[in-house]
């Protein structure tokens, strides 16, 4: 083995040595070859973040705007219905609401029932159980009033 070596030593030794005279050559290549691999990832990379990031923005968009189309639904009539209840129980306790006594909290019922009833017919004659949407829940039945000219 060691005699087989010996050529194979000499030259490998005669390429570093043809190498040695180019300067700074492997260097060179490397960082040559390694920009190219840098840039062909790159390139792949952005396009597969492009390709997954069009379809997440588009789902982030609907939730975003699911979620302020709900809030405009719900909360915020809600919310209008909450403050005026309590504009109404502040103003019952001062005035001539103030000298029912006892009877104050019975008619602040009757005020809140009326309300629930009004919305409830509101949205029966609507055919419908949720406000501004039209949607017919069948489990609450606000479509059999027992008008059927208006079921079509």
């Amino acid at each position: 083995m060691s005699s087989s070596s010996g050529p194979r030593l000499s030259g490998a030794r005669s390429y570093i040595g043809f190498a040695d005279r180019f300067d700074n050559f492997g260097q060179a290549f490397i960082a040559t070859v390694s920009g190219i691999f840098i840039f062909a990832g790159s390139a792949v990379i952005a396009l597969g973040e492009a390709v997954v990031n069009l379809p997440v923005m588009l789902l982030d968009a609907f939730g975003i705007g699911g979620q302020a189309w709900i809030f405009a639904m719900t909360r915020d009539p809600a919310g209008f219905v909450s403050a005026s209840f309590q504009s109404a129980a502040a103003s019952m306790q001062s005035g001539p609401f103030a000298e029912l006594g006892p009877f104050l909290p019975w008619l602040a019922a009757v005020v809140a029932i009326g309300v629930v009833f009004i919305i409830t017919w509101y949205l029966d004659r609507r055919d419908s159980d949720v406000p501004a949407l039209g949607l017919d829940l069948p489990v609450i039945g606000n479509d059999e009033d027992g008008d059927f000219t208006d079921e079509q």
